[in-house]
């Protein structure tokens, strides 16, 4: 019984991990939101957008500690990263979301503007019940 605790604990860390992170990397521009853009993209399609785990340097402590939790949670995966926010969100969206955050940060593997799916504004609710 204290397993299945430990675990859900764990689960809740690294979903709060990944919510935080696409928050993030959506609604800030600087550089912990880069690095968070790009280490959610390494997790959303590793091939496309490779990530320098040395970039995890430039994160705050209770952001790398995020990123750690967020890299135990998808060790072994049971959804894709997008799948996990569709679920967390009620959304269907998440897979185009991530091509647009791609597109935003400009990053090689990038989309171009016009192969991308529009997607409508979001307001994501804060870990503390405000918007952000």
């Amino acid at each position: 019984m204290a397993e299945t605790t430990a675990t859900k604990r764990e689960i809740g860390e690294g979903l709060e991990a990944l919510s935080h992170f696409f928050i993030l990397a959506t609604t800030q521009d600087h550089s912990a939101a880069k690095v968070a853009a790009c280490m959610l993209l390494g997790l959303y399609n590793g091939y496309r957008f490779q990530f320098d785990l040395t970039e995890l340097r430039r994160l705050d402590a209770s952001n790398l500690k995020r990123a750690l939790a967020l890299l135990e949670f998808d060790a072994r995966p049971r959804m894709e990263v997008h799948e996990w926010l569709n679920r967390l969100y009620g959304r269907t969206d998440f897979g185009p979301r991530f091509e647009h955050l791609a597109h935003r940060w400009s990053l090689k593997g990038k989309c171009k503007k016009q192969g991308l799916v529009p997607v409508e504004a979001v307001r994501f609710l804060a870990a503390g019940g405000g918007e952000e």
